[in-house]
């Protein structure tokens, strides 16, 4: 019984890594969403599965793992794109003042750079030391948009009473 149970364990896993290897093939990560079903096998509870237990995975799978560019910390995953999406809208835009729709391919760029200056106070002196060094603008304020409505608000705008 416990080597028919060792082998369904086995099995389960070699399904789900070659379900995460035809998903990462088709999408280029290893990020699926939380409801994604990859045929009938339910992804995105493997990978967290395998996250949530990796001080538990042997060598062997942590390897197979590494070799298809699984990802162990999403929240640095993410955050590395994103700081990536700024890099690559500076060098077009000259600056890093995002307006908050705005998006760069797939990425909410401008929901990323707000929820950065959000929790500034939270954030590791690296990662700010990163924003620092290609001019992150911490106060929205100063920024382009907070401008043009000092601007609007500036102007000679007259409002009629009635």
């Amino acid at each position: 019984m416990a080597a028919s149970r060792g082998r369904s364990r086995t099995d389960r896993w070699e399904k789900g890594f070659a379900a995460l290897s035809r998903f990462r093939a088709r999408k280029g990560h290893c990020c699926p969403s939380r409801y994604h079903i990859e045929g009938k096998f339910k992804l995105w509870t493997w990978v967290i599965t395998q996250r949530y237990c990796k001080d538990n995975l042997s060598a062997e799978r942590k390897r197979r793992l590494d070799a298809i560019g699984f990802v162990w910390d999403w929240r640095d995953y993410r955050w590395e794109q994103g700081f990536t999406a700024l890099l690559k809208f500076k060098r077009r835009e000259g600056h890093c003042r995002v307006p908050i729709f705005h998006s760069e391919g797939d990425h909410r760029l401008g929901w990323w750079v707000s929820t950065q200056r959000r929790r500034r106070k939270e954030m590791s002196p690296k990662r700010k030391a990163r924003l620092n060094k290609i001019g992150f603008v911490w106060n929205e304020n100063t920024g382009g948009a907070a401008q043009c409505r000092r601007s609007r608000r500036n102007s000679s705008l007259v409002v009629e009473k009635r």
